[in-house]
């Protein structure tokens, strides 16, 4: 699934969601004073209740695309491992290098790191091992990377919500400057932009920090067992070929 389509995707239905509120307040003809909607409490929180909101469209799109990817049988693709183990018994590693260019992911890639070290039918296991290693370290990095940004989104919530606490308390402050102290209506909706974002932010933050650590957490778990499939895979790579190399010669020619 491209990660730029489902972002997009999360991103139009949100606002959507912003719109129908919007409707159905207007239609019912709520103050906006009184009026409890999802888009009552954005306007409460001003301005910058729209990094907050992009920050939780991200939140959401990071978490499905999180999910997806941590899938065992999208990373340790098992439907293609006999497939992969018969063109090794066969020692046929081009239609096995084939096969992982035609089905991208991270055991396929892997494997066909490999199997780019081999050359003119050459069997070097060291090197492929190397190359398999080397492989699994990159396609590694490149998947949490994804998964990573809700940790930053996580630590970048929290944050923005308490500017939109500082801000309001700046403003309630300078209405208590021009003599608004004793008229808490005046103030109502500067101690309201604190709270909701304040309130917005760690709700946005904590989730997306649960969410990091738990698909971390089946990543990693997911790529350690990504070793033993590619160790099993070259055992079986490295049996067919002693014995290919012991098999006895057929009977000479007369």
């Amino acid at each position: 699934m491209n990660r730029t389509r489902l972002i997009a995707a999360l991103a139009l239905g949100w606002a959507g969601m912003l719109v129908a509120a919007a409707a159905q307040e207007a239609a019912a003809g709520a103050p906006a004073e009184t009026a409890t909607s999802l888009w009552t409490l954005l306007k409460q929180g001003g301005l910058l209740m729209w990094p907050l909101g992009f920050l939780s469209v991200a939140t959401i799109a990071l978490a499905v695309y999180g999910f997806i990817t941590v899938r065992a049988g999208n990373m340790l693709m098992p439907d293609l491992v006999p497939r992969l183990q018969e063109h090794f018994d066969a020692l046929d590693l081009d239609s096995a290098s084939t096969l992982c260019d035609a089905n991208p992911g991270l055991l396929t890639n892997v494997v066909g790191a490999g199997l780019s070290r081999v050359s003119d039918g050459l069997l070097d296991v060291p090197a492929m091992e190397k190359a398999m290693e080397e492989a699994a370290v990159e396609e590694t990095g490149a998947g949490l990377k994804t998964i990573s940004y809700l940790s930053i989104i996580a630590q970048i919530a929290p944050m923005v919500g308490l500017l939109g606490t500082v801000s309001g308390m700046i403003k309630a402050f300078q209405k208590i400057g021009k003599g608004a102290m004793g008229k808490p209506e005046v103030l109502a909706s500067d101690i309201g932009e604190a709270l909701v974002t304040t309130a917005t932010g760690l709700l946005i933050g904590i989730p997306a920090m649960f969410l990091y650590f738990y698909l971390r957490s089946r990543y990693t778990s997911n790529v350690t067992r990504l070793g033993r499939v590619t160790g099993n895979l070259t055992h079986h790579l490295v049996a067919r070929s002693r014995r290919e190399a012991h098999a006895p010669a057929g009977p000479a020619a007369t």
